[in-house]
């Protein structure tokens, strides 16, 4: 999303084949919350949304599965990681309740990305303490 002359990345994507190792989800799993992470990092540098609301998604999808994870800083300011759903991908005729599902969780992630590109949107812009003080100059 780009907003203010700031583009700001609210979910992020592993994949892999649809016949992947363990190992290789692991990894990706891994690789995926450093970069949840590191998204959130610049997200509050540059906006401050509200504590326990906002969250930035990590989408994982490995051989036949999606997975959806979100990472939302509480109010102690401590990041919580989160697994809210996975689905079975139908990549051939299936079962209804298969595409049930799957649809439903494309449908939890577009719900989502409602809901946080309006935190950003209204969130009060973040300002530097640095420059708070630096113009009180004291006059003999």
């Amino acid at each position: 999303m780009k907003y203010n002359g700031k583009k700001y990345e609210l979910i992020y994507v592993e994949s892999s084949r649809l016949s992947c190792t363990l190992q290789k989800e692991k990894d990706d799993e891994i690789k995926l919350w450093r970069e949840t992470n590191d998204g959130m990092y610049w997200v509050l540098k540059s906006s401050g949304p509200d504590k326990g609301e906002f969250g930035i998604i990590g989408m994982q999808v490995a051989g036949r599965i999606i997975r959806l994870n979100i990472l939302i800083r509480d109010m102690e300011n401590v990041h919580r990681y989160y697994h809210l759903y996975e689905a079975e991908i139908p990549v051939q005729q299936s079962d209804p309740s298969i595409v049930t599902n799957f649809v439903r969780t494309l449908l939890i992630l577009r719900n989502i990305l409602i809901v946080n590109m309006s935190l950003l949107l209204n969130a009060p812009p973040v300002r530097s303490k640095r420059n708070k003080n630096s113009s009180n100059v004291d006059s003999e």
